[in-house]
């Protein structure tokens, strides 16, 4: 892949407009639930993924350290996709997640997603089925430099 792509962290959640147009271009279905009050639990990050100034894809982790890092709304639009690009983010999250102290990675996959994240070594959480979880390797090397946006 030689795509010019910046993997960014959010300041703050992306517009509900923007994340809707995301949502649509995925074919999502259904109404955005937008928490009203901080969760105690964790830290919420949004992340984007950037080519040429120009916003390709976003994803949702709920830091949960030392735990687990819980990855929703990864969307890449998909006029990019099939290029490698959720393979890219998702390599960057996990290092992202191992930066702040976690291992272990688990999300719900979406409906024809099961493939892409058992290519990333996900696999079924035997007491949650539909959820599926990754150990991340704290010896893999660093990919990238954060950037903040």
């Amino acid at each position: 892949m030689d795509l010019d792509l910046q993997f960014r962290l959010l300041k703050t959640a992306p517009a509900t407009k923007v994340l809707m147009a995301f949502r649509r271009d995925a074919g999502a279905k259904g109404a955005l639930s937008q928490p009203t009050a901080a969760d105690p639990r964790g830290k919420v990050q949004w992340v984007s993924v950037e080519l040429k100034n120009k916003q390709i894809g976003i994803a949702r982790m709920e830091m949960a350290a030392p735990e687990f890092c819980f990855v929703s709304e990864l969307i890449i639009l998909s006029e990019y996709r099939g290029q490698g690009i959720g393979h890219w983010i998702m390599k960057r999250i996990e290092q992202y997640a191992l930066s702040m102290g976690i291992r272990r990675l688990l999300l719900v996959a979406g409906e024809g997603t099961d493939n892409f994240y058992k290519s990333q070594s996900f696999i079924s959480d035997p007491f949650m089925p539909r959820m599926l979880r990754k150990e991340i390797n704290p010896f893999q090397p660093k990919m990238f430099a954060l950037q903040l946006h």
